[in-house]
């Protein structure tokens, strides 16, 4: 029975895989809109630290480090599979999937997790080119605890992005005008989690503020254990957090959903 359920959720991945690569002006646009942003933001910190080498307490190698790296992990850990949420409930698309013998969720996260994996690669592959084309200092962790904390920190990342995405699109639950809500979470979400620049380089009010939510969890956390600028407690501090928000948002998530389905219709249909 698992090894079936199991292989279910496989076929949603194998065709989510496949419809990423069909839609490939909708990829392409999405990958050249990162790797611009991952250009701009590299231009900002070599012309920032040309002179001194260091800007904010960061060397120049270790911010070039910083956006080459989290144009990886925005691909590993941010997705786009969410969104559908909203619009399945909207257009009440939802109620087939309600009468399949699927998790919806799991199904959602198989989706993005092809998603995911499709971007990684991409995104791995355009760091290694622009690595060489641009000549640039990376610093290539090595340590292998390090390794081994950041892949942890990275997984439950993605665990953590996913339930908060996934809470938000519920809220087409109540509302036709969900994803409103959707893109301001994601916007926000994408600045307050360092997906731009390292957040301690803010004012430390500002950074403490931001240090409170769970969002510097998502990129700001990995990132900073890779540079092995958190040590082994610092690291192991950050982690912890990151289990703890995921333990409170994966029942709050199943809760929504069930509050959620008492008031769906599959009006739309």
């Amino acid at each position: 029975m698992r090894a079936a359920g199991a292989k279910k959720y496989w076929v949603v991945f194998k065709i989510s895989w496949q419809k990423e690569l069909e839609y490939r002006f909708n990829f392409l646009l999405a990958r050249l809109r990162s790797v611009l942003v991952m250009l701009l933001l590299t231009f900002v910190w070599l012309a920032l630290t040309k002179k001194s080498g260091r800007f904010a307490g960061y060397s120049q190698a270790e911010l070039v480090t910083y956006v080459f790296g989290i144009n990886v992990l925005r691909s590993v850990i941010f997705g786009a599979q969410s969104r559908q949420v909203a619009a399945d409930i909207n257009e009440g698309m939802l109620s087939a999937y309600l009468t399949k013998p699927v998790n919806y969720l799991f199904q959602t996260f198989s989706a993005e997790f092809a998603q995911r994996t499709l971007y990684a690669v991409t995104a791995l592959g355009e760091v290694l080119l622009f690595f060489f084309l641009l000549k640039v200092d990376l610093l290539v962790q090595r340590d292998p605890t390090v390794l081994a904390l950041f892949a942890l920190s990275v997984a439950l990342a993605a665990m953590l992005y996913f339930f908060l995405s996934y809470a938000v699109s519920l809220l087409a639950f109540w509302s036709r005008e969900a994803l409103g809500p959707k893109f301001l979470f994601d916007w926000v979400l994408e600045f307050a989690s360092g997906a731009y620049f390292p957040l301690d380089i803010l004012a430390p009010a500002l950074f403490a503020a931001f240090a409170l939510l769970p969002f510097a969890l998502v990129m700001y956390l990995p990132m900073e254990i890779y540079l092995g600028r958190a040590d082994l407690n610092a690291a192991l501090r950050g982690i912890a957090l990151q289990a703890a928000w995921i333990a409170l948002f994966g029942p709050a998530v199943l809760w929504i959903w069930r509050r959620g389905l008492r008031k769906y219709t599959g009006e739309g249909m």
